[in-house]
């Protein structure tokens, strides 16, 4: 039986995309969110982190793809150590949104209810 991952002291958002957060997401018991079907691109501003899609279906994450090309439903554009901060509980992504650390484009319903999958990550 598949365990869902603990997310390491250290991880980087790299790592965390790589091989953690599929299975944090998909494994969770809490309950998805079956509406939620999008592409949400995180862009890391600083360099660190890259470019990533999640790509979810049906409150489940069906890929993440690394400087995809494809168009993204919605884009959140922050810090290799705000996404840090926000995987590790630290901040949520409202507290980041409005306190200016991070921007969001496109679809903001659909950014909004990260708020949810983000509690999977």
């Amino acid at each position: 039986m598949n365990t869902r991952p603990l997310v390491p002291l250290n991880v980087t958002p790299t790592e965390y995309f790589t091989h953690l957060l599929k299975d944090r997401v998909n494994l969770t018991d809490e309950p998805k969110i079956s509406s939620l079907s999008a592409v949400i691109r995180f862009e890391m501003t600083d360099g660190d982190g890259g470019t990533w899609d999640v790509i979810v279906e049906k409150g489940m994450v069906k890929d993440v793809v690394r400087n995809s090309k494809g168009m993204p439903t919605s884009i959140l554009k922050l810090s290799s150590a705000v996404f840090l901060n926000i995987i590790k509980r630290r901040i949520t992504p409202q507290q980041a949104f409005f306190e200016g650390m991070m921007d969001i484009d496109g679809d903001m319903f659909i950014a909004l209810k990260m708020n949810v999958l983000v509690s999977f990550m």
